[in-house]
């Protein structure tokens, strides 16, 4: 007889637990009039035994016997289900029965077959049917596990991230009310020397120093909104490497000097060229410099070495500082992720920087990565643009 695609290539492996031995010749022949499928047919007569066989799991199907001695199969299909078994179970009965019927459905069975009935056509379009149903169960449980994983790997990235935000927001308040305390003492410096020129201009010159540090506070959270709000526009133009590091250094290097560091400076003899925006990428290396000296103790060196690689001006900056723990060398361009390199803070700032630096290279089309071998072994940042050849 013609029939449906089997669910499996190889023998369906089914086991009868029925207490009735022609039973069991019953339920082989009628199986053997399917002819399109194979069928392995098993039969245990002991209760104990069919749940220890259903416990096991090494069938694709199970047709139980209500009556099983004294005691029914609507108890082990309990019993099994309540041990988490999940294959397809179908109940026989010798009658017809409402009640039976909805409490072997209640009772967790997948199906619900008369005896009298069993006929070729009618089991085999129920077994196939019960296998169907448990291979889209499995699909789905297959699919709830993997989004499950999912949304558990996105719980924790977002807790994280809202672990890192909540650092952040407490490091920027902390850095802003920095620079307020000194500026409050020189206002009340100045309110009460105003007949002493000298302690008046020093008193300025404090406040001077301490808005400016406000100023730098500002603009890197403001550059961070514009870039990731998409705000932040380019002004490009056709610019050599070598004036976008000698604008940068301008910056840097009264800081350099005043940590004690000693800059090398390494420049190609053939002059390479770049798009992009001059104020823009001059911040990203005078951030990279400061950033070097910051974490560098004095009488340490900060090395600025630029090489042509490939089609691109590679920029290095490497520093003999407090270096980098390995597990954090991949995090430290993410927005609101802290380094604890050392206790060297004395500079201040949001730990931005680098983030900063990142998509502003990133905007110009290029690259940066970091490395570091680990505490105490000073950090490299490769910073790649590229060449514009005219």
């Amino acid at each position: 007889m013609n029939g449906p695609t089997p669910v499996t290539d190889r023998p369906i492996e089914i086991l009868l637990i029925d207490d009735d031995e022609d039973d069991y010749y019953l339920t082989k022949q009628v199986l053997s009039d399917i002819s399109h499928a194979s069928f392995n047919l098993q039969w245990i007569w002991k209760f104990e035994e069919g749940f220890e066989a259903i416990r096991r799991g090494e069938h694709d199907i199970y047709l139980l016997d209500y009556r099983l001695g004294e005691k029914s199969g609507l108890e082990l299909l309990k019993e099994a289900r309540a041990l988490g078994c999940k294959s397809p179970i179908i109940l026989l009965t010798g009658q017809s029965s409402t009640e039976i019927d909805l409490a072997a459905m209640d009772a967790g069975a997948t199906d619900f077959l008369e005896k009298s009935r069993l006929e070729a056509a009618v089991l085999d379009r129920t077994i196939r049917y019960a296998l169907q149903q448990r291979q889209y169960e499995t699909q789905l449980e297959k699919k709830v596990a993997e989004r499950t994983e999912e949304l558990a790997r996105a719980n924790e990235a977002l807790r994280l991230a809202d672990k890192r935000k909540d650092e952040f927001l407490a490091t920027l308040a902390h850095e802003l009310r920095n620079p307020l305390a000194p500026i409050r003492n020189a206002l009340e410096i100045m309110r009460i020397a105003a007949d002493n020129p000298a302690t008046i201009e020093k008193a300025r010159l404090i406040m001077e120093r301490q808005t400016h540090t406000l100023i730098r506070l500002i603009d890197d959270l403001l550059d961070i909104s514009r870039i990731t709000r998409s705000k932040l526009t380019l002004d490009l133009d056709l610019l050599l490497v070598r004036e976008i590091i000698d604008l940068s250094l301008e910056t840097s290097q009264p800081l350099l000097d005043k940590a004690g560091i000693t800059l090398d400076l390494e420049m190609p003899e053939r002059e390479l060229k770049v798009r992009g925006d001059r104020l823009r990428l001059a911040q990203v290396f005078s951030n990279l410099l400061n950033n070097a000296a910051k974490y560098t103790k004095r009488g340490g060196r900060v090395c600025l070495k630029v090489t042509q690689s490939d089609s691109f001006a590679a920029i290095c900056v490497q520093d003999t500082g407090v270096g980098i723990p390995p597990e954090m060398v991949s995090q430290i361009f993410e927005l609101f992720t802290q380094v604890d390199r050392s206790l060297n803070r004395s500079q201040g700032g949001l730990g931005i920087g680098l983030s900063l630096v990142k998509k502003l290279v990133e905007m110009h089309g290029g690259s940066v990565q970091a490395r570091s071998e680990g505490i105490e072994k000073g950090t490299e940042i490769l910073v790649k643009l590229p060449l514009i050849e005219c």
